[in-house]
């Protein structure tokens, strides 16, 4: 599990006021769906599409028999895709502070931490998509404290 930490420096009384909006009831809705929409985007996607490569994690190889067992039966088809339901059933929920995601294929788990199977991680929040996800929040943030008169 990814946790982001913000650490605040800078002009004593933008800190000031940072926290004092902070204090308050905080709702990052907009930030929090945004993040959780890219996610499911880009896990179902990018990482499908480059078999893990994005998030570093390259997928292994399928073994040789699987692989031709299933170029019979799905043929074009590339690992993890048969029917192409796992990576249509990444989901997220969000709430004003948070964003959970998860993935509704019953055999999902299997492939991510490698439960029988070789491991294939899918989900992964790596430096790259934390970067997106700070901007979202800042975004918001700042949005919301020009609003309220804080900037």
């Amino acid at each position: 599990m990814s946790e982001i930490r913000v650490r605040i420096h800078g002009d004593k009384e933008l800190v000031e006021k940072f926290r004092s909006f902070t204090g308050s009831q905080m709702d990052l809705s907009r930030s929090m769906e945004a993040t959780g929409l890219y996610l499911t985007r880009f896990f179902a996607g990018e990482v499908f599409a480059s078999r893990g490569g994005v998030i570093g994690r390259r997928w292994l190889r399928l073994n040789d028999n699987y692989a031709a067992w299933k170029a019979r039966r799905w043929p074009g088809r590339p690992p993890l895709i048969r029917t192409g339901l796992m990576n249509r059933s990444f989901k997220h929920k969000s709430t004003q502070l948070t964003t959970s995601l998860w993935n509704e294929a019953k055999y999902f788990d299997y492939h991510q931490d490698g439960r029988g199977v070789p491991q294939r991680v899918m989900m992964r929040v790596d430096q790259a998509r934390e970067a997106r996800i700070v901007k979202y929040i800042v975004s918001d943030l700042t949005t919301q404290m020009d609003q309220k008169g804080l900037l």
